[in-house]
């Protein structure tokens, strides 16, 4: 008790002097407080005086809008799959001469089929006196009829002519009839003066 009595200021000061540190924090805290209310105030009236929940509401609603787009798209994109799937895509053109008297190359089979190997194979046979077209039918990439020599090739590369789903932005975009040479199967390239090509 007498050490208390005789240390009595220096308490008494130290005290106080935790008074003020408490003050000084308890200030602290409120102007904490204060700009944390100014910050919740302009988030709430937003830069425009819009509030933030009507904010918040407006970019739910965008976002809501911008899914049901993208669901049309997604349902439009499945669709277009589908009907370019029964369109020709691969074509191509064997040009022959029929007979050994006949020149010119003015013969040909014509093999067009879609992207499951569906389609049509025509023929035509020049000569002299007479011309004969022929139409044969192609089910998964099998004729329905026996075919010539010319009309199988033509079938062989029409079915290795399917065009890629995106095409290369590079150079010249290519037509839907440009002409280009077909390789051959014993690795000679066919040229135009040959009479093949694929489309």
């Amino acid at each position: 008790m007498d050490a208390l009595k005789d240390n009595a200021g220096v308490l008494i000061a130290l005290l106080f002097l935790i008074d003020l540190l408490l003050i000084a924090g308890v200030f602290m805290l409120f102007r904490q407080l204060s700009l944390m209310r100014r910050n919740v105030t302009i988030l709430k009236r937003g830069v425009e005086g819009s509030s933030l929940v009507e904010k918040v509401a407006s970019q739910a609603l965008q976002i809501e809008d911008l899914y049901r787009l993208l669901d049309e798209q997604a349902a439009q994109k499945d669709y277009l799959t589908e009907v370019l799937a029964g369109t020709l895509q691969r074509i191509a053109v064997v040009r022959f001469d029929a007979f050994e008297d006949m020149g010119g190359k003015l013969s040909y089979s014509v093999t067009m089929l879609d992207e499951n190997g569906d389609g049509v194979i025509f023929s035509s046979i020049y000569g002299r006196n007479e011309n004969r077209t022929y139409a044969k039918a192609v089910r998964a990439g099998n004729a329905s009829h026996v075919l010539s020599r010319e009309e199988a090739e033509s079938l062989q590369r029409a079915l290795s002519a399917k065009p890629p789903l995106i095409r290369s932005k590079k150079g010249r975009a290519p037509r839907p009839f440009d002409v280009q040479a077909a390789p051959d199967e014993g690795g000679i390239s066919s040229r135009e003066e040959d009479g093949s090509w694929v489309i």
